[in-house]
């Protein structure tokens, strides 16, 4: 069980607005189509032999590349665009991820250690030993049984105070005999940890995924 390090928020934000521009464009590709889910995604990240802040992880074998979270679906971001010599647009591939009941769309690039870098098929950085991972903020893979339609759960975004696009990995697990939900707020995984529910378990993984905002 794990507790909340981000300032307590006031229920959840499925009223507001679901991602805040920061001036730049960014659109879907509708022609392709999106089918990541949460559980693979869980599968291949939290088979990693890192050590939790709050005690030892689950270790197991590295999985096949395969089994890592594909990308099936793109955006066409401007982000940055023009800023630099022949910078333009790029397609990127992409997955959607909860925060706070609605849906960003997340860039993975970099990741660390090399267990991480394979499972999320991104560039292995070994600088990115250096940073803690408690001081970012945590983005949720849900292992194990999962509700249809889990996807990643975010613990922050663009626009908020504590936004990084370094994130630590929690895995998260229902226990034995809860029929799991749609986890969509790290709030509600924070919740039903605290009722026994589920076990929300720090790991020592660092991803650079950056949160594409849409406008």
């Amino acid at each position: 069980m794990i507790h909340s390090r981000r300032r307590s928020k006031t229920g959840l934000r499925g009223d507001q607005p679901a991602c805040r521009s920061i001036g730049r464009t960014v659109k879907l590709v509708p022609a392709l189509a999106v089918g990541v889910t949460l559980t693979v995604a869980a599968a291949a990240c939290s088979s990693s032999g890192s050590t939790s802040a709050g005690g030892p992880a689950r270790t197991s074998a590295p999985p096949p590349a395969t089994s890592a979270p594909a990308a099936s679906s793109a955006v066409m971001s401007t982000l940055g665009a023009h800023s630099l010599p022949a910078q333009t647009s790029q397609t990127l591939p992409a997955f959607p991820a909860f925060y706070d009941a609605h849906k960003d769309v997340v860039v993975v690039s970099d990741a660390y250690p090399k267990a991480a870098s394979a499972a999320f098929h991104a560039n292995y950085a070994p600088s990115l030993s250096a940073v803690k991972p408690a001081s970012q903020p945590a983005w949720y893979i849900v292992r194990g049984p999962a509700a249809p339609g889990q996807i990643a759960v975010l613990g922050s975004e663009p626009g908020e105070s504590d936004y990084s696009p370094l994130w630590q990995t929690v895995i998260v697990r229902w226990k034995p005999g809860v029929t799991p939900q749609v986890l969509t707020s790290d709030n509600m995984i924070l919740d039903l940890a605290k009722k026994g529910q589920l076990i929300a378990t720090k790991t020592t993984m660092i991803v650079n995924a950056t949160v594409v905002p849409k406008s």
